[in-house]
Order: structure tokens, then sequence, then C-alpha cells
């Protein structure tokens, strides 16, 4: 069955195993249920007021296509062949397909999570855009960084920090893999030779700090990435060959460039807790239970041959994100 026809022939299904029944009966908009009747069959019928609600609905261009008597007939055609096509299914039995009950299912959790997630989630003030930029300030107003990685030797090895240097400055310059190797095998710095002497990205004032200022001046004559400084660059206790992985310019919203962005990610996660408590209590009514030990008894063969499926596939809802972390 096609998706389209399934979403629409569903909304009347008996769902198995619940003894809950729906009404395929048809539903005109609120209001147009009277009037002079425009087309009947069965115990339907379609009104005046309820083509001039259709109508009314669909944006100018559509609207267009039915300018004469000939083309609203057509149209009317179109409502009363679908609505018979439907009542056949249901009289086949086409309701109780397993194709069609695992289809409306799929359309019956999407409209719970749109009314649970969207439709009660309540707007986001600017008293809560306020407070969360506040407390997150340094992911909107940062100074510059620069990624560094270097190589660091004592004072006392110059030669060998020479040597090293010369065979930094004739890699090609997004070779960091190389580098990476040179500093794993030459390194003083216990805290960066394992990272193949990634600095990761500092600010100036962290750079300096770090290693001295000496490095920042490096880093700022540098200018572009893959180059290495021309020379040794000696701080108050060590030599370093220094290479430029990357820049990030400053970084400066002010609390109404950032506003639209917060509301978003807060909307985001006011709609994720939601969907967290929901799914807990209706796993808390249900006596949800997994059995581990069962579990571990299935066979999962990646390499078997894709079986003949027995069945529609499964509806399937990814878990809600995490809750994010209080700082």
């Amino acid at each position: 069955m096609r998706p389209l026809v399934a979403f629409l022939v569903l909304a009347g299904c008996k769902q198995a195993g619940t003894g809950t029944s729906v009404d395929f009966s048809r539903v005109p908009p609120a209001g147009t249920a009277q009037g002079p009747v425009a087309a009947s069959f069965g115990n339907d019928r379609i009104t005046v007021a309820e083509l001039d609600q259709r109508f009314a609905e669909m944006n100018p261009y559509a609207r267009a296509r039915y300018q004469t008597l000939e083309q609203r007939r057509d149209y009317v055609e179109g409502l009363a062949r679908f609505e018979l096509l439907a009542q056949e299914a249901v009289r086949r039995g086409l309701h109780n397909d397993p194709d069609v009950v695992e289809a409306a299912k799929r359309v019956m959790v999407q409209e719970l999570l749109k009314q649970e997630l969207d439709e009660k989630t309540q707007a986001i003030s600017e008293s809560q855009v306020k407070q969360y930029y506040d407390a997150h300030r340094d992911d909107y107003v940062k100074p510059a960084m620069t990624r560094l990685s270097h190589i660091a030797f004592s004072k006392e090895h110059r030669a060998q920090a020479e040597a090293v240097l010369a065979q930094a400055k004739a890699l090609a310059p997004m070779d960091y893999a190389a580098f990476g190797k040179l500093a794993r095998e030459h390194s003083e710095d216990p805290s960066t030779k394992a990272l193949d002497g990634d600095l990761r990205f500092l600010s100036d004032d962290e750079l300096s700090a770090k290693l001295g200022p000496e490095l920042t001046g490096s880093a700022a004559s540098l200018e572009r990435v893959g180059d290495v400084a021309p020379a040794l660059v000696e701080t108050a206790k060590a030599l370093h060959v220094v290479k430029l992985q990357g820049r990030q310019q400053a970084l400066n919203l002010s609390l109404e460039q950032a506003s639209a962005s917060i509301k978003q990610l807060l909307l985001n996660e006011t709609r994720q807790a939601r969907y967290r408590a929901l799914l807990e209590k209706l796993k808390a009514d249900a006596r949800y239970e997994v059995s581990d030990e069962a579990l571990s008894k299935v066979v999962v063969d990646p390499k078997a041959p894709t079986a003949e499926a027995k069945g529609p596939q499964p509806g399937f809802v990814p878990a809600p994100n995490p809750a994010p972390p209080e700082k």
C-alpha cells in the first residue's frame, strides 16, 4: 500500500488487540455540514459550504485550477472517489491488514509526539534566554584562538632541535601526520608528545601562560595554515619547533544576536525533557522490563543472507537525547 493512501485510509481502522474502534465516517470541516448539497453518495454528502472552505484553504495557484464548473466537478469527484474506495477497502477487511495496522500506528505515534512535544511546549521567555546567555557567556564571547603543534627540546639539545626543524620545514605544509611522527619520536614535552605535539586551540593569553610569550609572537608571524616557524622559538625553559594548525576568529555575540539560537536550543531541550518524561511514564505504567539473559541468546549474524520478511517492518522510535549536564 502506498504511504499516502495508507495515511488517509487508516484513520478509521480498528486497532488490533486494543478493542478500540475508530470511526471511518467522512468528517467535513467544522461548520460546513449544513446547507446546499453539491454531491452525495451513500450516507455521505459534500456541501457547498465545505467546498468553499476547501478552496479557501488552497494557495492562489492551486485555486486557479478550479474556475470552471467542469473543473469543480472534477474536484468533487476526486473527493468522492477517495471515500468510495476507502469504504470498499473497509468492506473487504483491509483495515485489519498487518501493513495497514502498522502504518496506522506510525501515524498515531507521530500525532501523539506532535501533541506532546510541540503543542504543549510553552514559548521560551526572554528571561530564560538571558539566564542561559549569562550562564554560557563563554560560548558567545571568546577571544581569537590559535592552534599550534610543537616539538620541544631542552636547551642542551639545540643541535638535535635544529636537525628536527630542518626535517619539519622539508615536509609538505599539510602533512600533519609526518610532523606528528617527528613529535612522537623527538619531543621532550610529555604532555603533548602523545598528542603528536598538538597544543589544541589556545588564546594568546593561554598560550603565553602555558609556554611563554615567545610562542605567541611566533604564532602571530605565521601567515598560512601548515607553515612552520623558520627558526627555533626559544622560551625561558625550552626550544620549540612550531607549526600552525589553525586559527579561530574572535567571537563577540551580544544577547540580542544570540537570542534566536538560544531560544531554539532551549526549545529543543524542553521538547527532549518532555519526551524523556513521557517515555518514562509509559514504561512505568506498562511495567516495562528487559531480560538481558534472554537478549544474550539472540543471534545477530552480520554475514547471514537477508531473510524474507514475515509481515511489515515494526515501527521504531529513537531514544531521547540525554539530559544536558548541569553547570
